[in-house]
């Protein structure tokens, strides 16, 4: 599986976006788990520390919360989707607090993929493997 994702995001590292250090390292676990290298895996606790590392690297995916502080994840699709260089990267959203107007927003906005909390390692892959394109 590791070798496919990899393969998938064509040597670049993943953005693990979310304001619980909780999560991230669920999130962090479970990519290592899926043999996605450590080093690989990189952390923002903001949308706007999020934005920022996107101005300085290329990213493969980007698995952000909805909801956190200094622009929310749908401010930072917005941001992504305004910029040609980032418009395409493949987003999965997060959140503890789905609600149906949040959904139809993000949709929109062009995600495709957005994930309950609390999740599953199945179900995490599932979602990663359906952003990716990959089928297993």
């Amino acid at each position: 599986m590791g070798q496919i994702i990899d393969h998938m995001l064509l040597g670049k590292s993943i953005l693990v976006v979310d304001d619980e250090p909780k999560i991230q390292h669920i999130i962090s676990k479970y990519l290592e788990r899926a043999k996605v290298p450590e080093n690989r895996i990189v952390f923002a606790s903001n949308g706007q520390e999020a934005l920022q590392k996107m101005r300085n690297q290329d990213f493969g995916l980007v698995i952000m919360d909805i909801v956190m502080p200094k622009a929310n994840g749908l401010q930072v699709v917005k941001a992504l989707k305004a910029e040609t260089r980032t418009r395409s990267i493949p987003l999965i959203l997060i959140s503890g607090n789905l609600h149906a107007e949040l959904v139809k927003v993000a949709v929109i906005l062009g995600v495709k993929n957005i994930l309950s909390k609390p999740f599953t390692y199945d179900s995490f892959m599932q979602r990663v493997c359906d952003t990716l394109k990959i089928t297993v």
